[in-house]
């Protein structure tokens, strides 16, 4: 950005270590991102990275990509991480000949980065600075073409607020980490694609059947409803608009807020037309819906009204003379608060970098907070809104702990819940212990009353497994495919995942030497923590949440949980005092190199 001039880099250089999105991202950060970077520093790098199966048919990938670089939500100080997007961008950015995009420095007025197939410009966006989401990339389209995809940020971004997104279409965002401040702080607004090439799949045959067996096992549609396409390019799952939404469309009139996942509790203010207005809101500042809302025990809401509630906080003191006395389920409060974090006006500056931060510098509410560890908000970890229960949310706890955001414990946690403790059903809970024993070596994992037994096995399981599921890049919601209603005994098929690759790119390619690739991202991600500064302390400072009664009354037991962690870096091959991987294991994995840079012993 500072120099405006572009370098080209082969792919095919990291793609059999690392496969593509978060493991590339990975490798890419490793060898240009300077330690301890801040995250508006000139030297930190944006890297936005497709996967190869990015602009295919592969159920819920379509147009899957990650964006990685040091995201400043991150909390107490940034620190790299990573974030995921669908829609269409990540599509038209591969049919264009581009497999990624990494950014840095800064530049000296606010730019848009425009890609047209191989050709590439840096082009001024002072006029598009000051925009919406919405309108910046209807301006860009009005410029370049109805058939281009753009990535842009809001004023959320253009103020780096620490909660800002990266916005694509209607809705699609890279919503945790703060990415669209790092965006702003490089004065890039926007990046607009427009690819007319393809991407070419080996063998076709073999790559459809693999597609249809990935939707038959997950039970999901093969076409989305006309209302709900927004969600990803050639997705399966219909990510379902809520009944409320659909009511919105009727009440609202001139047209229906996107309500997808915590969004949809937007849609729980009053009155409606208020809540539908906040949502779409919060989508054209560019704010990030998860850390400012949420049902189940929120965030800034959430906070916000339990500080109240104790006599904290008080509508002079927030500067928002609306209706009395404070309620925070009035939309038309929501719709003031948006707007002043994202203009970090009054007390939107406070709020606009985060809830932690928000009570560090009010130096009250901490015990409020609904965070788990390093910014990120509760995420299935059983503790403010029911599942998973114990001692499922062990494993949960296990992996918040030894990653660097809040991980995507659907795998092993939501599904538990999902198909069986959650809903009762539709699976027993004998089906699901036999599928427990073939993943992960013993039925002990998923075993009701099993306690501190067999829980760091699963833990490793799908974090290797998430490695690969964020490098391919597909959706959680789906892979692995562990369960299925479809099969008499409940199971479904974790090796998808390699059958798809193996016949989009014509490499035989199993299922083992996916988990070993996935083993070898995670690995990396630590030796990046490390060279932060990370150490098994960090670790075990992220479990203090756990350490809290969860929704039942059930504390976790400090001393069996250490246990379980040394028994988890013991499995891993990482020192057990400072909880770093051992030269050992990097050269087992082919990352001697990084071994060396860290002066491992």
């Amino acid at each position: 950005m500072s120099s405006r001039r572009f370098a080209v880099a082969e792919t095919s250089i990291y793609a059999d270590m690392y496969l593509g999105g978060r493991g590339i991202a990975a490798r890419i950060a490793w060898e240009e991102l300077p330690p301890r970077t801040d995250a508006y520093a000139s030297e930190n790098r944006l890297i936005f990275m497709t996967g190869p199966l990015t602009g295919t048919l592969a159920p819920t990938s379509g147009a899957r990509i990650e964006i990685t670089g040091v995201g400043p939500q991150v909390y107490p100080e940034p620190r790299y991480t990573r974030s995921s997007m669908g829609g269409h961008w990540g599509a038209m950015l591969k049919y264009g000949g581009y497999d990624g995009i990494v950014i840095y420095g800064k530049a000296s007025s606010p730019v848009y980065l425009w890609v047209n197939d191989s050709k590439a410009e840096i082009a001024g966006a002072e006029d598009l600075w000051g925009l919406d989401t919405y309108e910046t990339q209807l301006e860009l389209r009005r410029r370049h073409g109805r058939t281009v995809e753009t990535v842009c940020i809001g004023p959320a971004g253009e103020n780096l607020t620490r909660i800002a997104v990266i916005q694509s279409g209607l809705e699609s965002a890279a919503g945790q980490g703060g990415f669209g401040a790092v965006m702003g702080s490089k004065r890039l607004k926007a990046i607009t694609v427009q690819g007319s090439g393809a991407v070419k799949v080996a063998k076709p045959t073999e790559f459809l059947a693999a597609c249809r067996r990935a939707a038959w096992l997950a039970g999901t549609p093969q076409g989305i409803p006309e209302g709900q396409r927004e969600a990803t390019k050639a997705c399966t799952m219909s990510c379902t608009i809520t009944a409320c939404g659909m009511n919105v469309r009727r009440y609202a009139g001139e047209r229906i807020a996107a309500v997808h996942c915590c969004s949809g509790h937007y849609l729980s203010l009053v009155p409606v037309e208020e809540g539908a207005r906040a949502a779409d809101l919060a989508n054209r500042l560019g704010l990030n819906h998860w850390e400012i809302i949420h049902g189940f025990g929120g965030s800034v809401g959430g906070w916000l009204q339990k500080c109240k509630d104790a006599g904290l906080l008080s509508a002079e003191e927030l500067g928002i003379p609306l209706r009395a006395p404070l309620d925070f389920d009035d939309g038309e409060l929501w719709c003031r608060l948006l707007r002043m974090m994202a203009y970090r006006e009054g007390a939107g500056d406070l709020l606009a970098d985060g809830v932690p931060r928000a009570a560090d510098r009010l130096g009250k509410g901490k015990a409020y907070l609904p965070h788990v560890a390093y910014g990120f908000e509760t995420h299935w970890d059983g503790h403010i809104y029911g599942p998973p229960c114990y001692p499922y949310w062990l494993v949960s706890a296990l992996t918040w702990a030894t990653d660097s955001r809040d991980p995507m414990v659907h795998g092993y946690a939501q599904a538990v819940s999902r198909w069986w403790d959650r809903f009762k059903g539709p699976l027993t809970i004998e089906q699901i212990k036999r599928v427990a024993a073939k993943t992960y070596g013993s039925a002990e994992a998923v075993k009701p009353g099993s306690g501190y037994g067999f829980k760091a096995e699963p833990t490793i399981w799908h974090q290797n497994r998430d490695c690969v599921k964020d490098s391919l890049c597909i959706c959680d919601q789906v892979f692995p495919v562990m369960y299925s209603r479809q099969t008499p005994d409940g199971a479904g098929d974790t090796g998808l995942e390699a059958r798809l690759l193996a016949a989009a790119t014509g490499k035989a390619t199993t299922e083992t030497e996916l988990d070993r690739v996935g083993e070898r991202i995670f690995n990396l991600e630590r030796a990046i923590m490390v060279r932060e500064g990370r150490t098994r302390a960090d670790d075990w400072e992220a479990t203090a949440y756990f350490r809290k009664p969860d929704a039942q009354g059930i504390s976790m037991d400090a001393s069996r949980f250490r246990a379980l962690m040394d028994e988890y870096y013991g499995l891993r091959g990482w020192d057990l005092e400072r909880g770093w991987p051992t030269r050992a294991k990097l050269a087992e994995l082919g990352l001697s190199d990084v071994a060396d840079a860290l002066a491992l012993p």
